[in-house]
């Protein structure tokens, strides 16, 4: 294993909520030793993160982002693992975008790797993984004979099986690779499945995959890289989406939505995020919570639940986790660069 030391500078992003109260994010870059494009990000702590991302890079730290630790599979240096989950230091699983697709575990904290399943398939495309607790997970491909191909585990990744019983996929319709987040996946048994393309829908279950439904959405669907690129939920209830074209990232036509009643039914924003954004997140530090939407170019802030979104600065990364329970998380992007940022409420 190869530690890294990095280096810390700050730079601040202030913007105005309200006239009584006001938001600013502080960022601050960690230099680490990759240039890497890191989409595949997992925060479990304010000291256990992991990345992964292009070339077969894992990155991992136990200090904050202090020291890094090399856990790159070099075997897979023509890979692109943009789907990562940890459960700790210790444990992990890794998933490219490349076909065959091998899902890969450890348990020695990378210092090895396993594979935990190999599977291939005429248009095989990974785009996320997801568990919603140690024992049950969820990763899903683009469609394969015209069905979203999405693989399950009940044994805490072991073993996998392809779950059947979704509706079927629409003629140009797909997921995005954009952050490990077009799977939102919660305890004790809610997933959700965000899409685009040819149509903008959100498949959804109650049921850990029994049983499916399809909800349509406002979103713009115009084009081929139209569509929902993350989602997210903060309970059974409210959860939001975001995306848009990452070929036009400054338009801003209908490219977010909030729902109320688990996905059943998308309402548009009514004030949008200022261009494509590729994720969002809720931030909670169990007194308020603040979702965050980032993008290549820029990120937005919204304090109601997605109904209207604010911009927040021009800083652009490609994916965005908290630290549970606080007001601080990580965000990570092209050319390996990782930052650490924290939202102040004054």
């Amino acid at each position: 294993m190869k530690y890294i030391i990095l280096a810390i500078s700050s730079l601040t992003f202030f913007v105005a909520c309200k006239k009584s109260e006001s938001i600013s994010f502080q960022f601050k870059p960690i230099e680490i030793q990759t240039k890497a494009s890191i989409r595949g990000l997992h925060v479990i702590d304010e000291n256990n993160i992991w990345l992964s991302g292009s070339e077969g890079s894992v990155f991992r730290t136990e200090d904050g982002g202090k020291n890094w630790i090399d856990c790159t599979i070099d075997s897979e240096s023509d890979n692109d693992f943009r789907s990562i989950h940890a459960f700790d230091s210790k444990h992990a699983f890794v998933l490219g975008i490349n076909n065959p697709a091998i899902i890969y575990s450890t348990n020695d904290g990378g210092s090895s790797w396993q594979r935990a399943d190999s599977l291939s398939a005429p248009g095989l495309f990974f785009n996320s993984l997801k568990f919603s607790n140690k024992m049950d997970g969820m990763a899903v491909s683009d469609p394969v004979d015209d069905q979203f191909f999405v693989i399950q585990s009940q044994d805490k990744g072991k073993s996998w099986q392809r779950c059947s019983t979704l509706p079927n996929a629409l003629d140009g319709e797909s997921n995005f690779a954009a952050s490990n987040t077009c799977i939102e996946y919660i305890e004790p048994s809610h997933a959700w499945i965000a899409c685009g393309g040819s149509t903008v829908r959100v498949f959804y279950t109650k049921d850990n995959g029994q049983h499916w439904q399809v909800a349509n959405t406002p979103f713009k669907s115009n084009q081929k890289a139209d569509g929902i690129y993350s989602i997210c939920f903060k309970n059974h209830n409210n959860g939001l989406i975001v995306g848009g074209n990452y070929q036009f990232p400054e338009q801003n036509d209908r490219i977010a939505c909030y729902t109320n009643d688990g996905g059943t039914t998308w309402q548009l924003a009514q004030t949008m995020p200022s261009g494509f954004r590729s994720c969002v997140q809720y931030f909670s530090n169990n007194n308020d919570t603040i979702a965050v939407a980032i993008g290549k170019t820029g990120f937005d802030y919204s304090t109601d639940n997605g109904i209207n979104w604010k911009t927040g600065g021009t800083k652009g990364y490609y994916t965005i986790r908290p630290i549970p329970g606080q007001f601080k998380g990580y965000v990570a992007g092209s050319d390996g660069r990782v930052t650490l940022v924290t939202i102040i409420i004054e």
